[in-house]
């Protein structure tokens, strides 16, 4: 176990204590299980600002992001990636598979790699080449997909980062990462605090969401590409049937305020699922939406 998860597995013990007050304060009623996080930190509440922070508008993105560079070295695929924006520690299965961003065909793969694992920041960051050798040139009408994990399951098996494959042989160029699907997944956010009364005020708008879909949020210290504690816990935030979230979340007792690098992210699953038994991060962990806070 790395030295970051033990800690934050130490602190969550801590911070659970904590969940049953803010739950009561939040307007919509976060449950302890979203509120509790393996990167918590060693205190619920954020460190005091010099000057006071009152509010900030925050963009959030799709997640994850980043780049992959494919090569045709010795009759294999190889793919270097450089991705930020996944669960912490999560080990995930790599393919090749017809059909394009929008629509990857889940059945079988054209092309298969080693599993590939996130560090202890959400980052991948590691070269693998494919199993299958005596390959000439990239498969027409395909994509390279990173899954959800390395499960078996059809939830585990669904991708979540694409990579649109060059016709023939690959280019000296990283291709940038795209979301999956055909629905653009993008939002804003407003953070707000009122020293008078201790409070937090969060109000997200966002698009591109699965229908009806619940999903943990939290700001955190750090950024979204080196995920940190969590600072302020959020609760779980809920699509409508259009996939668009339009909410506002209040957390009270908060006697600090926000300083230096913070982030607002929005999970894939909702807090009854993005932690095991254990308080390590499951494969629902993964951000699907995240933006920086500036203070």
């Amino acid at each position: 176990m790395s030295t970051a998860i033990r800690r934050a597995t130490f602190a969550v013990i801590a911070i659970a204590t904590a969940l049953a007050a803010t739950a009561c304060s939040s307007s919509s009623s976060p449950s302890a299980a979203a509120a509790a996080s393996p990167l918590a930190a060693d205190a619920a509440s954020p460190s005091v600002s010099k000057s006071a922070f009152s509010s900030a508008k925050v963009a959030v993105k799709a997640q994850p992001a980043g780049t992959v560079k494919l090569g045709l070295p010795d009759g294999k695929v190889s793919a270097a990636f450089d991705i930020t924006g996944l669960a912490p520690g999560i080990k995930h299965a790599v393919a090749i598979v017809p059909g394009s961003c929008a629509r990857p065909q889940s059945g079988s793969a054209l092309v298969s790699f080693p599993t590939v694992t996130d560090d202890d920041f959400g980052n991948l960051k590691t070269t693998v080449q494919s199993t299958q050798s005596g390959l000439r040139e990239l498969p027409d009408n395909a994509v390279l997909v990173v899954r959800l994990s390395d499960g078996d399951s059809q939830q585990q098996k669904e991708p979540i980062a694409c990579v649109p494959l060059p016709s023939g042989m690959p280019g000296n160029s990283p291709v940038k990462v795209q979301p999956v699907g055909s629905t653009k997944r993008e939002g804003e956010a407003t953070v707000a605090y009122d020293a008078a009364t201790k409070t937090y005020t969060v109000k997200v708008k966002a698009t591109g969401l699965a229908a009806n879909s619940r999903h943990a949020a939290h700001l955190h210290q750090g950024a979204c590409t080196k995920q940190g504690p969590v600072l302020v816990m959020l609760g779980d935030l809920t699509a409508d049937d259009r996939g668009v979230i339009d909410q506002t979340v209040k957390v009270s007792n908060q006697s600090a305020q926000l300083t230096g690098a913070t982030y607002l992210n929005i999970h894939l699953g909702d807090g009854s699922q993005i932690l095991s038994k254990d308080k390590k991060p499951t494969p629902m962990f993964q951000p699907i939406l995240c933006g920086p806070v500036t203070t």
